[in-house]
């Protein structure tokens, strides 16, 4: 049975021996906007480390049914451990960020609010950015989509911090240290983390915090990049320098 690597893609939250239902968006999507039939074949990702390829067997008012074919073990999940620590910025401009490095290969993104942060956490954004993430896997050829944690204090960030082997800081006032030196002192870490602030920036005091915290902090050139402009270059370089795109 031949499956196209480009095939259609959907995301599944559970796989019942070895039956898929889809509902909802997924349902809707496969219905109405890519008006697939029985029979067809499809790809279906769950969350964890395989790529499901399944035939569809039944599209109903509101549910289509799958049966899984065969599994593979996906190669587009990343290899590299990075995490993006990222102040709240407004919403689109977020959703972007988590758009980008999901497709880049962040593997965890987690929110956080500063001194400056304007646009404040309702309890709303996670879900919301979940669900931009498992669209994302569909598109770039991930199994795994980034995981999103809850939005935290960068108060609270230091327990955090100490999981990973290097922590970088994108510091607007650093003069002398450039990221690729950092890169290149550091090139065996396994768990990556890099930091990013909102439009404002940090304080003084929480630019101390970060410092003391274990964070190094880098200049990203001459230029000022806006936060969603920083993020996405990090996480470009950082996995070019560890050998995630080779």
């Amino acid at each position: 049975m031949c499956y196209h690597i480009y095939m259609k893609t959907f995301f599944a939250t559970d796989i019942k021996d070895g039956i898929v239902k889809l509902n909802n968006d997924e349902h809707n999507h496969l219905k109405n906007v890519m008006r697939l039939n029985v029979n067809d074949k499809v790809k279906v990702v769950t969350g964890d480390e395989y790529d499901y390829f399944c035939t569809i067997t039944n599209i109903g008012k509101s549910e289509t049914t799958l049966k899984v074919d065969s599994r593979q073990l996906n190669n587009s999940n990343p290899h590299t451990k990075l995490t993006c620590y990222m102040a709240l910025i407004k919403n689109d401009n977020l959703s972007l960020i988590v758009q980008k490095l999901t497709e880049l290969g962040c593997s965890d993104f987690v929110p956080f609010e500063s001194q400056y942060t304007v646009n404040k956490d309702k309890g709303t954004k996670t879900d919301k950015l979940n669900t931009i993430t498992q669209q994302s896997i569909k598109q770039c050829g991930r199994s795994k989509p980034m995981t999103i944690h809850s939005t935290i204090s960068l108060k609270d960030i230091k327990p955090l911090l100490s999981q990973h082997d290097l922590i970088i800081f994108a510091n607007e006032t650093e003069k002398s240290m450039p990221l690729n030196q950092v890169l290149l002192e550091n090139s065996n870490a396994k768990n990556i983390a890099f930091i990013v602030g909102c439009e404002g920036g940090f304080t003084e005091e929480e630019i101390n915090y970060l410092v003391d915290s274990g964070a190094k902090s880098v200049t990203l050139g001459s230029r000022i990049l806006r936060a969603e402009t920083a993020s996405i270059m990090l996480a470009s370089i950082i996995l070019y320098e560890f050998k995630e795109y080779c």
